[in-house]
Formats: C-alpha cells, structure tokens, sequence
C-alpha cells in the first residue's frame, strides 16, 4: 500500500474525458450483459473504465469500491451510482443506478416466470446448471484481479483476508462484528484517531428492526409484507455483497419461511 500523502486539496485525475450519455450507455450495457454477480461486474468496470478507457482514475475507483465494500447491499449497484455521482452528482448516480439495474429486473422477472411455468422440464433446468457453472469461472476469474488490486502487497490486509476466509468458509455466514472488527484494527493500524470518539453500537440495528416490525410482530405483516420486511432487512444489514447474500437467502426463504424449495 503506498505511503505517498496527497494533500486534500489535491484531486489526482488521469481519466480521459467522457460524456455522460456514454457513461450511462455503458452501464445499461454491463447491466444487460455482465455475468458473473458482483465480483465479476467490479471486475468488469475495472478493465473498461480505469484501464481500457480511462473514463474512471483509479483512485476515484478504489475509492468507490472501499465505500461499496463497506456499506451494506448490493455492491457492484452501489459502487455504479458512485461512479455516477462523480459525474453529475444526486443525479448521475440516480440515472447510472436505473441503466444498470433495470436490465437485470426486467430479465429476472422475465425467467422467473419461465421457471415457475417449465421449471419441471429438464432442459430448462439443465440450461440454468450450466449457466451456473460458467458464472463461477468469471467469478473466480475476477475475485482475483479484485484481491490483487484491493489488497496488493500489504501484509496487514493479507492477514486480515485470510482470517475472513477462513472465518466465513467455517461458520458459513458472514459475522458482522468481524467485519467491523477488522476495519477498526486497519483503522488504528493505518490512520490512528488523534481523539477517542464514540463508538455506535449495533443497539441501533436491534430498535430499527422493531420498528420495522412494529409492536404486533412479525404475525401481523402478511406474506407479502414478510417478504418486503425480509428483503429490506438483508439489503440494510447484510455485508459481503451478493454472494454473502446468498446463504442469509437460503436460511430465510428456503429454511425458516418456507417460500421456496
């Protein structure tokens, strides 16, 4: 990690210039056509803005890629709006955020309906199995080009990668104090606070939660409103983008709701 101090009144830029119909062009066109989930898209955005086209230094992309990791959600979706926000602000990153999900909800609910009506006939179900199986190559494929560009040579985020991995890997979820944990060590590692602050605590998180499922509970929602509250709360709360989503998915839906098989 490079120790070279940039004084905060300096903004380091090596894009070349872009309209920002072209940007948003792009983005519809990575959310018609990207495969591979979240890793693969960030992926995707690294080559062709910071490297092919130099539209995006790579700075601002590293940059929007730590605030994606760090905020709970969809990653690739949230690091796109902050692309866009860098160009035309509230606005930008409104426009970039419909082009790139858009594509993606209209196929989603599209094969979704597929499913539900021929989803018993083989071939149908062999398409999505193999499908499947080459989306894991692009997501391996680009999992580590990410870990080179965001971990590079630091041996404290070497360690604190394994640690995760294995971590993860062993109790198949993701633990949410880890992940604070561990930006709190890189935190005082790195950039040490000059002042003690308050530390906020996940009490918030606890009275958010009641409050979305008001003083009747959980029973009084309905189904429809189960499955809203459920979403709301793996998007507000759950880290680790789309492929951490993915077992709290399977443990909702699947194991305690019973939606799905």
């Amino acid at each position: 990690m490079s120790t070279t101090s940039i004084p905060p009144n300096v903004t380091v830029t090596t894009e070349a210039q872009c309209r920002f119909r072209e940007l948003l062009l792009y983005f519809l066109r990575l959310g018609t056509v990207g495969f591979g989930g979240p890793i693969a898209l960030a992926g995707y955005m690294q080559r062709d803005l910071v490297e092919d086209r130099r539209w995006v230094s790579k700075e601002d992309y590293l940059e929007g890629l730590a605030f994606s990791q760090l905020s709970p959600g969809p990653l690739a979706a949230q690091l796109a709006m902050y692309l866009g926000w860098l160009r035309r602000g509230s606005l930008g990153a409104t426009l970039v955020g419909i082009a790139f999900i858009l594509p993606s909800f209209v196929m989603v609910v599209a094969l979704a309906g597929l499913y539900v009506h021929f989803g018993q006939l083989y071939w149908i179900q062999g398409m999505f199995y193999g499908i499947g199986a080459a989306v894991i190559a692009i997501i391996a494929r680009s999992a580590i080009k990410l870990v080179r560009t965001t971990v590079g040579k630091d041996p404290l985020l070497w360690g604190i990668f394994a640690a995760l991995a294995l971590t993860t890997a062993w109790a198949e979820s993701e633990i949410v104090w880890l992940f604070v944990l561990c930006g709190i060590i890189t935190l005082f590692v790195k950039a040490p606070p000059r002042l003690p602050g308050k530390t906020p605590t996940m009490a918030l998180f606890a009275g958010f939660g009641k409050l979305l499922t008001g003083i009747h509970g959980l029973a009084s929602l309905g189904t429809l409103g189960l499955l809203s509250l459920f979403f709301l709360k793996a998007g507000a709360f759950v880290f680790g983008s789309g492929l951490a989503i993915v077992p709290f998915f399977y443990g909702g839906v699947v194991v305690k709701f019973h939606w799905l098989t």
